[in-house]
């Protein structure tokens, strides 16, 4: 014997046709996917240390940080500085140089800084110093648009077999039971899977067994 709810915030024969709306969901969704590549090449993204590779410094100085005197001493070594910001309160500054092609150049332009500010600003203290290679930030570059990519294929395979199931079923006129959403589960699954295998393969160069191997672990 079933035991009916106390409340309903809803009649059992409520039903929301979601898929009314489908056109105009793509129409938008086609928009702004198009605006974000537009706006991917220009006017371009504005990347951090950890993709365009270089050198973070912490600096803290006695007193208000200089700004002015600091980006004046980064000019006098030659050094085109690529962000002077305040970091916390106003005795601490980041600065970010360009990355270097060598291990050893970083080294060499983090001793040059760290002597230009200790001379230039009496009481500059180097706090904390990171950097990123070239290589590094690379990797993590083409793993970011990889995620990107298959994000944005996902969700075009999500709403494109859901409309192509759902007249599949009203033409077979199928119910919505227990077997139908696991078919549907795995026609899904395994579409996305065909799509997004050959992908993952050529972005990160392995072969499609690795990509598939790859791929279901991150299903499971």
């Amino acid at each position: 014997m079933l035991i009916k709810p106390m409340m309903r915030l809803a009649p059992d024969d409520t039903t929301f046709k979601f898929m009314k709306g489908r056109i105009a969901g793509l129409v938008v969704s086609a928009i702004l996917s198009t605006a974000s590549v537009v706006l991917f090449f220009y006017p371009g993204l504005h990347l951090g240390i950890d993709f365009s590779g270089g050198i973070v410094m912490e600096v803290r100085t006695d007193g208000p940080a200089d700004f002015q005197k600091i980006r004046q001493t980064l000019a006098a070594e030659h050094f085109p500085e690529q962000g002077v910001q305040r970091f916390g309160d106003d005795s601490t500054v980041l600065i970010r140089l360009p990355t270097q092609p060598t291990e050893a150049g970083t080294q060499i332009a983090v001793t040059k800084v760290r002597a230009a500010l200790e001379a230039s600003i009496p009481g500059a203290k180097i706090v904390r110093t990171d950097a990123v290679g070239a290589s590094v930030s690379s990797e993590l570059f083409r793993h970011g648009l990889l995620a990107l990519g298959i994000s944005l294929l996902a969700l075009s395979w999500n709403v494109i077999f859901n409309s192509l199931f759902d007249r599949l079923k009203a033409r077979l006129q199928l119910t919505s039971g227990g077997w139908t959403r696991v078919v549907h589960a795995l026609l899904f699954e395994g579409g996305l899977i065909i799509l997004a295998v050959p992908l993952i393969a050529a972005l990160m160069k392995i072969s499609l067994l690795e990509a598939f191997i790859l791929d279901i672990g991150v299903l499971l």
